[in-house]
């Protein structure tokens, strides 16, 4: 737990000075904000008819949970801006929802909650500053692509009758040992819709390569039963038992022997994720008057100016 909570609160000091640090450098440069929307995975658990496929083609869409994100962004000028977030994304998998025997049969489930925290540009791509050329410049729209860093906490969940949830990675179901934090590039597009210069709608896709293939606890192959920690490791890493008392399918789903590759995973792709949001953020005043200074603020400014010097010259 002292991990978990070294890792909030680097979080959220690093958002806080990256949103601090950025007050002053210009009006309507800065914006704070929330996302929501659904997040989804790719990986070997669930799927549907074939074996895996990358991006969206392998995408269980019943298994679609909850996103939740947090975030500063400064926008240097029309064209770059950097953005900070901190993101709650559920995802899951169930190899009872697919049509594939092999996964089928495989009879695994899992669910992580993932916690990340990250770091990327955006470049806008097409920009309209006054949206219905009312000249009035009320409502602006930009879109963008971004691409970035990511680093997040994983803790893969898995369960006998989907109702109860066991901690996996402290089971090492394969065997192996892998780390609860992991890195990954997230790429995307958005938009959003810049409303009286305060108030920015828009919508958010991100999917997220990630450089481990343990998000689902699934990799490799099947471990040796002798070898795992507990009699609760031997009945979470193997479950095709209870779909099936074919002898001739459950050779398929044992460790290695004569004949039998004891296929538990596909290593040869690595896990990622997704998420889908609909973002509001509000937009925050620097003290330095930059570009896109209000002209109703600036307007003000020097009306005012040019009165009080018209009032020291007449008296």
């Amino acid at each position: 737990m002292t991990s978990i909570k070294n890792y909030f609160l680097f979080g959220i000091i690093l958002l806080s000075n990256t949103l601090l640090g950025q007050m002053g450098a210009g009006f309507y440069r800065n914006d704070i904000g929330v996302r929501l929307g659904a997040a989804n995975y790719l990986g070997e658990i669930g799927g549907k008819e074939k074996t895996r496929r990358d991006f969206v083609w392998d995408m269980k869409i019943p298994q679609t949970r909850t996103s939740v994100s947090a975030f500063a962004r400064h926008k240097f000028n029309d064209y770059l801006s950097v953005s900070l977030g901190f993101n709650y994304n559920q995802i899951r998998g169930d190899d009872n929802l697919s049509t594939n025997p092999g996964r089928y049969y495989r009879n695994l489930r899992f669910k992580n909650n993932l916690l990340d925290l990250t770091l990327r540009a955006e470049g806008y791509i097409y920009r309209i500053s006054d949206v219905g050329n009312r000249g009035r410049y009320y409502v602006a729209f930009d879109t963008y692509g971004h691409a970035g860093i990511t680093t997040f906490y994983s803790n893969p969940l898995g369960s006998l009758d989907g109702t109860t949830w066991t901690p996996l990675r402290p089971l090492k179901t394969e065997g192996v040992e892998y780390k609860k934090f992991g890195i990954g590039i997230p790429v995307g597009l958005g938009f959003f819709f810049t409303i009286k210069k305060k108030h920015r709608i828009g919508w958010d896709f991100t999917w997220v390569t990630t450089f481990t293939d343990y998000l689902d606890d699934v990799s490799t192959v099947y471990a040796d039963p002798s070898t795992l920690p507990s009699p609760q490791a031997v009945a979470l890493a193997n479950q095709s038992a209870a779909v099936t008392n074919d002898p001739a399918i459950l050779a398929s789903y044992a460790p290695p022997s004569d004949g039998n590759i004891g296929k538990r995973g596909d290593p040869t792709h690595n896990d990622s994720y997704m998420y889908t949001t609909i973002a509001y953020s509000y937009v925050l005043k620097g003290r330095y008057k930059g570009n896109f200074a209000s002209s109703k603020y600036g307007s003000r400014r020097k009306r005012r100016k040019k009165t009080v010097r018209h009032q020291r010259q007449k008296f």
